[in-house]
């Protein structure tokens, strides 16, 4: 018979050995739940990034559609353009013998070379749009008005100089003065210019009135009322539109000027006199000047 110390001591030997493995298996096991977890949030992330970018590849694709449609668009007013200069080119210079239909020639492929540049212009203005680059709108409006649609390049034209006759208009488009009165004629019918005398265009009404930033003056003290009253009677053709100015002016200016009785009525009297009887605008201007200069010595 073995001892029995002999015997607990193997027993309690092989308990040891049996929880030594059993602290390794944990070991591992806790290691490969940690491995799990960590799987799990990676696989979460990945999901995550995957939902975002599946979001962003469907933008794109709307932003292209949109875009691809508006240079469609432009390629198709451009080549109408084209077409039609080409057209009215070849109605502006008739065939009279060999020497006039080799100089029609040349003058046809001037046509074409020209057409050719708007085109790379306006594509590469439209690419600067797509490409955000800066300045890029601006871009496009300038190239829009050198070789853009000639009603929009007339409008323009009308809206910057205030007043053009239609000469003038013929020779910048280069068409004749029958084109360009037709143009002039649509943009009438539309209500963007009107038709004075028979051959001089000015801006619609909309475009004359006067937009009195009365809300704006308020926050303003009187000289810089008087600045902007000055800008405004510049910029607009119309007695009645001049008039709603002054008043306006004249009643924010009012609760400002605690000593300006004699300056507000001045002014009330000039609102009056242009009521009855439209005068000079630069005589209006120099004089909203002294009025000016004597609102700051009552300051």
């Amino acid at each position: 018979m073995s001892d029995p110390n002999e015997r607990i001591r193997d027993q309690m030997m092989t308990i040891q050995s049996l929880n030594q493995k059993i602290d390794v298996l944990q070991a591992q096991l806790g290691g490969s739940q940690r491995r799990a977890h960590q799987l799990e949030e990676q696989l979460a992330q990945l999901e995550q990034v995957i939902t975002q970018k599946d979001g962003e590849i469907q933008a794109l694709g709307s932003d292209v559609q949109r875009y691809s449609g508006a240079l469609d668009s432009m390629g198709h007013e451009v080549q109408s353009l084209r077409a039609e200069q080409t057209q009215q080119h070849t109605i502006a210079v008739p065939v009279r013998d060999d020497q006039g239909l080799g100089e029609q020639l040349v003058a046809a492929q001037q046509v074409i070379q020209k057409q050719k540049e708007n085109l790379t212009a306006l594509s590469q203005a439209a690419t600067a749009v797509l490409n955000s680059d800066d300045n890029a709108l601006e871009d496009l409006q300038r190239v829009l008005l050198e070789a853009g649609d000639q009603r929009f390049r007339v409008l323009n034209l009308v809206l910057t100089k205030r007043s053009v006759r239609t000469e003038e208009i013929a020779s910048i488009l280069v068409v004749d003065v029958s084109k360009a009165m037709e143009i002039a004629d649509a943009l009438q019918a539309d209500g963007e210019v009107e038709i004075r005398d028979g051959n001089t265009i000015i801006p619609a009404r909309k475009y004359r009135e006067v937009k009195v930033p009365v809300e704006e003056w308020k926050n303003l003290d009187p000289l810089a009322i008087f600045d902007s009253l000055e800008g405004i009677i510049g910029k607009t053709e119309e007695g009645e539109g001049i008039v709603s100015a002054i008043e306006a002016a004249v009643d924010v200016l009012e609760q400002k000027m605690s000593r300006g009785g004699t300056l507000v009525f001045e002014m009330r009297r000039t609102a009056d006199s242009w009521k009855k009887k439209e005068g000079n605008v630069q005589e209006l201007q120099y004089k909203i000047r002294e009025w000016k200069a004597r609102a700051q010595s009552l300051s």
